[in-house]
């Protein structure tokens, strides 16, 4: 009976520890005259090597057969991050082809989200619902606060907005993971989906955003008023991108005294509530779609034919033609992955060396290393 037994688990760190530029050649031989292939292959052997310079985790075990040690394997994985490379020469060399690159390895530096594009949201109308104990003038309130938070979101940082007399109400939600506590700060996925008559308003370059107002008193004469507000970023282009967040407020409004009728007829109360609630909304959005824009460029491989997987990530996350993924973990082999089709919102990617790279790829994890 053969087991196998695992022996050690080493990590190297003799390579950079932050990042820096390292220089090394690639090989791979020439079979059939074809130096297209040895090309591709010498250079993702050339990217290894340079992932190595960075360190590496080290792992293997012993194969015994009744107790009889057979055989030892050793498992060399990269544990750093190419985050940029270049092409010094390249070219024949007797029956091989050699690549020589300068790359930039290491940890992924602080660049935030300076180096990706902003998100472009299509918002559309909103859904607003006032219960029937909430005072006269909530309506007016949550349409101010909501045109007063779209106006403030358009001072944030990678996001553009624009506002669309457009309805981009959802029909249908599954999945929905939507805390009790409303917790804003968690980014939850959906398959949310939207009309066939709506999808086609949101252009794949953009997401839509709606948001939809719920208002409600705990009795005509309360003095607070209970705002509820449910976020969600639309994704008809990559609807596993969807994104939702919820989160509620509780304000004051007019005591109930003969001041509270001339407030209703001035609409006071409506315009401070609204003031108040959209200074507050405003900055939690603002970092939910900051959070959104800045996610980390990773996502799980779908089949797409022979030798090719989808991914739904596009040029409008700042992916190029030249852009590079690489296998994360669950037991995939260091794998390159480029991109051999691109859109705004998916590409599809091969592996650079199809010999290399793991059995099953459909479902494995990868990244681009694009700021972030």
């Amino acid at each position: 009976m053969r087991l196998l037994a695992p022996v050690l688990l080493l990590v190297l760190t003799c390579g950079p520890g932050f990042a820096d530029i390292v220089r090394v050649t690639g090989r791979a031989a020439v079979t059939n005259n074809d130096t297209d292939r040895a090309q591709r292959f010498a250079l993702e052997d050339a990217l290894y090597l340079a992932a190595l310079e960075g360190g590496a985790d080290v792992s293997g075990f012993s194969m015994a057969d009744n107790g009889a040690l057979t055989g030892e394997s050793i498992l060399l994985r990269p544990n750093s991050r190419i985050l940029d490379y270049t092409v010094v020469s390249q070219g024949p060399s007797g029956h091989h082809y050699e690549v020589v690159i300068d790359a930039y390895v290491g940890t992924v530096p602080a660049l935030g989200c300076a180096v990706r594009p902003a998100i472009n949201l299509i918002s559309g109308n909103p859904q607003i619902h006032v219960g029937y104990t909430a005072p006269l003038w909530a309506q007016e309130a949550l349409e101010l606060a909501h045109d007063a938070t779209i106006m403030g979101l358009g001072a944030t940082p990678q996001i553009q907005i624009s506002a669309r007399d457009i309805s981009l109400t959802t029909v249908g939600q599954s999945g929905s993971k939507i805390p009790a506590g409303f917790d804003y700060d968690t980014l939850m996925a959906g398959q949310t989906r939207v009309e066939a008559s709506r999808s086609n308003l949101i252009p794949d370059t953009a997401r839509g955003l709606h948001l939809s107002w719920h208002a409600t008193a705990p009795g005509l004469q309360a003095t607070t008023l209970t705002v509820t507000l449910q976020a969600k970023v639309l994704d008809p282009a990559a609807p596993g991108r969807a994104q939702q967040m919820t989160t509620s407020h509780v304000v004051a409004v007019s005591a109930n005294t003969p001041w509270r009728t001339v407030n209703v007829l001035a609409r006071k109360d409506a315009h401070e509530v609204a003031k108040s609630l959209a200074e507050s909304v405003s900055a939690e959005l603002a970092t939910w779609l900051g959070s959104y824009a800045c996610a980390p460029l990773q996502g799980y491989l779908t089949d797409a034919g022979t030798g090719r997987f989808r991914i739904d990530l596009g040029s409008r996350d700042g992916l190029t033609r030249q852009s590079l993924a690489f296998a994360e973990g669950h037991g995939q082999p260091w794998t390159v992955f480029r991109i051999v089709d691109l859109s705004p919102s998916q590409a599809v990617l091969s592996p650079m060396n199809a010999r290399r790279a793991g059995a099953q790829l459909a479902g494995a994890k990868v990244r681009f290393e694009i700021g972030g």
